[in-house]
């Protein structure tokens, strides 16, 4: 497919966001930005009929795939489980290969993603997930061909218009392909509150740039993925058929029949319907929403986004994440200085990941009251089994000037921090690992 340049275009009112030379989508000017699609779909054998209706109401797949087309469809394979249903479903995906090859003429359809550091794309492709079924040998016999991202070439990319992410490794597969389909699965996120179509994304740069930026500033970052030259999605098909809810995107989530499919060619305002679907009136309150309209990604705005099919409505009983830490846990005594996004979602998700493994309550009876503590200058409690100390920015400390006048200061050669932090149990990591909570109170349950 021929990619425009719609720099020195006008722009019609329908669009209402941002001009921006990196905006470089197919369908753009013929209207279909602002249009997300919604379509009831009861399970995922019936799955085929329920993406041809999505997509349908945007023109039909024949409107973005021509005879001969390479054709990559980007899952969520983050992480694979048994038990929650993290990764996009196997069978939808089969179910979209049978419908492209149906439908269309491709030269070739590639099932590829990176799933997250240190989890390889050949277990994320190989595992069993929450279906009971592994990705690589449904999508084979649907008759696509599998990559795994975390093994492909990448290329050093220069962002011109990012904000953050001015420099990244991206895969060559995104300029050796003709269309490019972004199936994200719909969850909760315990740092960016969902995790649909722009979160997705987070698979599109290499391993070495995932932990980089992965605090407050990572929905600008995930933004700037798609000012990437060819790092836009041509169409979007949302998973909702089994959704994730709570604490997702993994361990700590529970499944919820949202029963639903999501289609549109904007991944902004694709995240904006599911947003409203999954709680949330204001939708600036989703960081890549409101960012992604500012930068000029896409439409933010639900009065100016076109929803297509089913009526929008709420996924009644969905239940968004909590994300308060201080006395929301009997017996957990939580100590915070200056602590970003990043080591705050991992810290809730190892408290709700310990409470729902049914682990937390057994290790206080046995224990005692739990302290962890986390964030440049948080008060550093004396050494002892039941001090945890989390993050590498502990060993930083803030300095107030004698009196209370002028402006506080990093101190970044704190040696008696350091000497009480090697001193405890001291979990490292910017941000930290939420896994390493959990594995070390599982540990000492099993003394």
């Amino acid at each position: 497919m021929q990619v425009s340049d719609f720099s020195e275009r006008n722009w019609t009112d329908n669009y209402k966001f941002v001009k921006q030379e990196f905006i470089q989508h197919p369908v753009a000017e013929e209207g279909l930005l602002s249009k997300v699609s919604i379509v009831r779909c009861d399970s995922y054998e019936s799955s085929k009929e329920g993406i041809k209706k999505a997509v349908d109401y945007l023109g039909g797949l024949g409107r973005f795939i021509r005879t001969g087309d390479v054709v990559w469809l980007k899952p969520n394979l983050g992480r694979t489980l048994p038990t929650v249903p993290s990764i996009t479903d196997p069978r939808f995906l089969a179910s979209l290969i049978q419908l492209i090859k149906e439908e269309t003429k491709p030269k070739k359809i590639i099932v590829a993603d990176s799933p997250v550091v240190g989890y390889t794309g050949e277990r994320a492709f190989n595992d069993k997930d929450y279906s009971g079924l592994s990705v690589k040998p449904v999508v084979e016999k649907a008759g696509a061909e599998v990559l795994y991202l975390d093994e492909a070439e990448h290329e050093p990319i220069r962002i011109t218009k990012a904000i953050v992410l001015k420099d990244v490794l991206m895969p060559k597969l995104r300029k050796e392909v003709d269309v490019i389909i972004n199936v994200p699965k719909l969850k909760t996120h315990v740092q960016t509150g969902i995790t649909v179509c722009v979160k997705n994304w987070h698979g599109m740069i290499h391993w070495d740039y995932r932990r980089i930026f992965h605090s407050d500033d990572l929905p600008q970052k995930l933004i700037d993925i798609f000012k990437a030259d060819r790092a836009m999605p041509d169409l979007n098909i949302v998973d909702g058929i089994v959704a994730t809810h709570e604490f997702g995107p993994t361990i700590a989530g529970l499944p919820y029949d949202a029963k639903v499919i999501l289609a549109g060619t904007d991944p902004i305002a694709c995240d904006a319907v599911c947003a409203y679907m999954m709680g949330w009136d204001d939708l600036a309150e989703i960081d890549t929403v409101r960012i992604g309209e500012a930068d000029g990604i896409g439409v933010g705005k639900l009065d100016q986004i076109e929803v297509l099919g089913e009526p929008l409505r709420k996924l009644e009983g969905f239940k968004r994440p909590n994300l308060r830490l201080v006395a929301e846990y009997p017996g957990v005594n939580i100590i915070l200085g200056s602590v970003c996004a990043g080591c705050r979602s991992r810290l809730k998700f190892a408290l709700e990941n310990l409470k729902k493994r049914n682990m937390l309550k057994p290790y206080l009876e046995k224990y005692g009251d739990l302290t962890l503590v986390c964030g440049i200058g948080a008060r550093l409690p004396e050494p002892s089994e039941n001090v945890i100390y989390l993050g590498d920015c502990l060993q930083y400390d803030i300095y107030f000037p004698a009196g209370g006048t002028g402006n506080p200061r990093l101190d970044t050669n704190s040696q008696k921090r350091l000497e009480i932090l090697r001193k405890g149990v001291w979990i490292q990591g910017c941000p930290i690992w939420f896994t390493d909570v959990s594995d070390l109170i599982k540990k000492r349950l099993e003394k």
